[in-house]
């Protein structure tokens, strides 16, 4: 049931977590709408009063038809801002070929809009051969940044995802070594996916834990996506499954890199059910005794712990309203 009345933070802890954290992503599982319906909800939900929480449309490049079918609801005034998924490529070789092709094809697309669509960012999966080693993981993201430079989305953030396989662990550190490498951390970015319609697809709370404590060390930003459509982490009947919770993650983000915990310590934060043990006060955030300021808050939403990824944006605010952290 959409929410019609608008929602007020506890406090300003609540609103750092929250302020454009949400992108919309209908398109995909478990909710799975046709792309009309998918623009029409995110269209709604951007009357709403809370959109305050609201990020980019997430699509794929194989939607760009569909939405041309529904331009005459879009606006040059308030153009519909999206994250474009291009077509992944198998391997290395296929990179400049296949995003090459992604990037003109959007181009042409945008042209076709007439400002009424706005691309805002890139979600791209890096082959799976670019992290065998670290000279192969630098090279595979150096010719992807010779794409986007030569092409007119340039200056726009592309978040590109590691595959977590059984080879995860080990290639995180070529992994977050290869972004480090480039100079433009800004543009280029990580993402971690957290979930998806069967249980292997939803990382062990440790191999989370893992790449976030990779993050923290490094110091480079990143975006988290699927599986965390509540706050808190809990057993999923209908699924079967353990799902994330997107509070866990954010204050083992932040309360993580203020204490300096080590992976067992913030996989301790990821792997916890009970809502009670974490606290919004109007000084920052704490779990279980251990504090970190909303300053210090603020300063990992806006450099580190980007956005999630979410099918529903009424879930996570229903979520919120029932624990008392968002009121009407």
């Amino acid at each position: 049931m959409p929410l019609s009345n608008p929602s007020f933070p506890a406090n300003s802890s609540v609103k750092t977590l929250l302020n454009g954290l949400f992108d919309y992503a209908g398109l995909f599982p478990p909710a799975s709408l046709a792309l009309n319906d998918a623009v029409d909800e995110y269209l709604a939900h951007r009357q709403e009063a809370d959109d305050w929480m609201l990020g980019p449309f997430v699509m794929t490049s194989g939607h760009w038809d569909s939405l041309l079918d529904k331009a005459e609801r879009l606006s040059a005034d308030s153009p519909l801002p999206v994250q474009l998924l291009p077509p992944p490529a198998r391997e290395m070789t296929d990179i400049e070929s296949v995003l090459s092709a992604a990037l003109e094809e959007a181009e042409e697309y945008v042209r076709r809009f007439e400002g009424r669509v706005f691309i805002v960012g890139f979600e791209w999966k890096l082959p799976a051969d670019a992290l065998l080693e670290a000279s192969t993981a630098v090279l595979a993201i150096s010719r992807i940044e010779s794409v986007f430079e030569e092409s007119p989305f340039s200056d726009r953030p592309r978040y590109l995802e590691i595959v977590r396989d059984e080879a995860f662990l080990r290639q995180l550190p070529i992994y977050f070594l290869a972004l480090g490498a480039q100079q433009k951390r800004d543009r280029v970015r990580a993402k971690i996916r957290c979930g998806g319609m069967k249980e292997s697809d939803f990382p062990t709370t440790g191999e989370l834990a893992a790449f976030l404590y990779a993050a923290l060390r490094t110091g480079y930003p990143f975006k988290a996506t699927a599986g965390l459509h509540h706050p808190v982490r809990h057993f999923n009947e209908g699924q079967g499954v353990a799902m994330h919770g997107f509070l866990n993650v954010f204050f083992a983000v932040t309360i993580g890199r203020c204490m300096d915990l080590d992976t067992s310590a913030i996989e301790d934060i990821l792997a916890d059910t009970d809502p009670s043990h974490f606290s919004f006060t109007d000084r920052g955030i704490e779990w279980n005794g251990l504090t970190a300021s909303t300053t210090e808050f603020i300063r990992d939403r806006r450099q580190l712990a980007l956005s999630i990824g979410s099918c529903s944006f009424d879930e996570p605010r229903h979520d919120l309203h029932k624990l008392g952290w968002l009121s009407h």
